[in-house]
């Protein structure tokens, strides 16, 4: 870990509890609005299929921001799990530090950005 990515680690810290703290808010919003639908059941006033399609993606957007959601809420937790291990700010894949400019942008970000950038070529 660079010497000045070890002087922004609260500031870091902050900045991830922080996310979580909205993510875990998303997240439960988002399942009691699940609730909600699955209590009321299916809605007798979609009157033609126009209606349908668009409650049915709706419902498709809603579950993959949910899905994006968990995923941040995971990696957020894993970097905070980092940080107390004391391998923030390490690629995960060449060992190398990431910038501190990279994870003041993603806090939660697990590789520096050319490994990213090799990952995103291949795929």
């Amino acid at each position: 870990m660079e010497l000045q990515t070890q002087a922004h680690l609260p500031m870091l810290r902050q900045l991830l509890l922080y996310r979580q703290t909205e993510l875990r808010a998303e997240v439960h919003a988002a399942q009691l609005a699940r609730q909600r639908q699955a209590e009321q059941g299916d809605n007798p006033e979609v009157s033609d299929l126009k209606d349908g399609a668009e409650r049915m993606q709706r419902q498709q957007t809603e579950d993959f921001q949910a899905g994006r959601d968990l995923r941040e809420l995971q990696d957020v937790d894993d970097a905070l799990g980092r940080l107390d291990a004391g391998t923030y700010g390490d690629c995960a894949d060449c060992g190398e530090a990431i910038s501190v400019a990279r994870l003041q942008a993603l806090p939660f970000a697990r590789l520096c950005a050319g490994c990213q950038a090799a990952r995103e070529h291949r795929a």
